[in-house]
């Protein structure tokens, strides 16, 4: 069996760089998407530094062409995911009444159907594997929705519906689907909702076994 892998979209400081960690201080490459190459780069260099194996591909999760060839660069050079962590999301300070129907879709392209092209990019290596993760990451928007930032409310309660909406297509397989649901802000300080916490949520909800599958964790 060759070594494990964890594709990250979104990959980025916080949530993304410890889950990363987490994983990889458990033998897994980390496979890794992002729209900016010299990030995906210093994130690679850190990860040598923790002799943590990495590959990246650069792409915007929004360009369901790009993402769908960065996510079969990874696959290529590593392996099929074991992991698929989609973390990534469009977040903005604008009232919902100064959105437009226009912004609305291009948010949702990142925030909700860039997560559903992963998905499927994914579950191919995951079913011949006969078992898989996907997590996807969610917010206290996802049910206590704020004006302020509207887009956001709506794709956080998007993804996790797409997660709840999965994990019934796919519930009589291995793959487990969830959400991680952080319902207040992401603090280094917070011991519930630093990112290392949530990391280590993702890591146990990677440990579940058929059978206890959890759909939703809350941090």
């Amino acid at each position: 069996m060759g070594q494990p892998v964890i594709v990250i979209v979104g990959m980025g400081p916080g949530i993304a760089s410890a889950a990363a960690s987490r994983f990889g201080q458990e033998g897994f490459h980390i496979g890794m998407i992002a729209r900016r190459e010299d990030k995906l780069a210093a994130h690679q260099h850190a990860l040598r530094e923790a002799r943590i194996d990495s590959s990246y591909a650069v792409a915007d999760a929004a360009d369901p062409e790009a993402l769908g060839a960065a996510l079969a660069t990874i696959e290529e050079a590593s392996g099929g995911a074991t992991v698929l962590l989609y973390n990534a999301a469009h977040i903005k300070w604008k009232g919902i009444l100064d959105e437009t129907a226009q912004s609305l879709i291009e948010d949702f392209k990142v925030n909700v159907a860039g997560a559903l092209t992963a998905v499927r990019a994914v579950l191919p290596a995951m079913r011949h594997a006969d078992g898989g993760t996907i997590l996807l990451t969610s917010s206290m928007f996802a049910t206590r929705p704020s004006s302020q930032f509207g887009s956001l409310s709506i794709g956080k309660a998007g993804i996790r519906n797409m997660a709840y909406s999965l994990a019934e297509a796919l519930k009589a397989t291995n793959i487990h689907v969830a959400t991680i649901t952080v319902k207040g802000q992401v603090r280094a300080d917070d011991p519930q909702r630093s990112p290392q916490a949530i990391a280590e949520a993702c890591w146990t909800l990677y440990q579940q076994e058929p059978g206890d599958f959890s759909t939703e964790v809350e941090c």
